[in-house]
């Protein structure tokens, strides 16, 4: 009875997790990150990174965001996670976090987005600090 209430809860979960990505799809509002703190995500780059990759050009992908390449590794780690040593699947989580964490502080002290793409091209499309879309909406308000 547990395990298919649990069970149960993890298709709503999922099912929300999916109409909140379809609301931010439509509605145009783009990552909820940056909607809600006008900075963008450490995952930033990473939809264009695998088009590029898919795309047949490896090197801009890596430059969009370079570690586009552990998206795959790190879902087949969690999908093989209850075969694997708990402390190996910890230690690779807590890597990944680390990895994420320092590719977005490099992207975020260089305002002028001279190092969103690791290869040193400039451009105006990857990463960005914005007013939060949420208090443009608020502003529009006031008086």
């Amino acid at each position: 009875m547990l395990k298919s209430r649990n069970s149960l809860k993890s298709r709503h979960d999922a099912f929300a997790l999916v109409l909140a990505a379809a609301l931010f799809y439509v509605s145009d509002l783009g990552c909820p990150f940056k909607f809600a703190t006008g900075i963008s995500c450490p995952g930033c780059g990473m939809t264009r990174a695998w088009l590029a990759f898919l795309s047949g050009k490896p090197m801009l992908a890596l430059a969009y965001h370079p570690l586009f390449w552990s998206v795959p590794a790190i879902a087949a780690i969690v999908l093989l996670r209850s075969r694997l040593p708990r402390s190996l699947f910890h230690t690779v989580l807590i890597l990944t976090i680390i990895a994420f964490t320092v590719v977005w502080i490099v992207r975020l002290v260089t305002p002028a987005d001279s190092n969103v793409l690791f290869s040193g091209m400039l451009t105006t499309d990857v990463v960005s600090v914005d007013m939060p879309a949420w208090l443009s909406f608020v502003q529009a308000f006031a008086p």
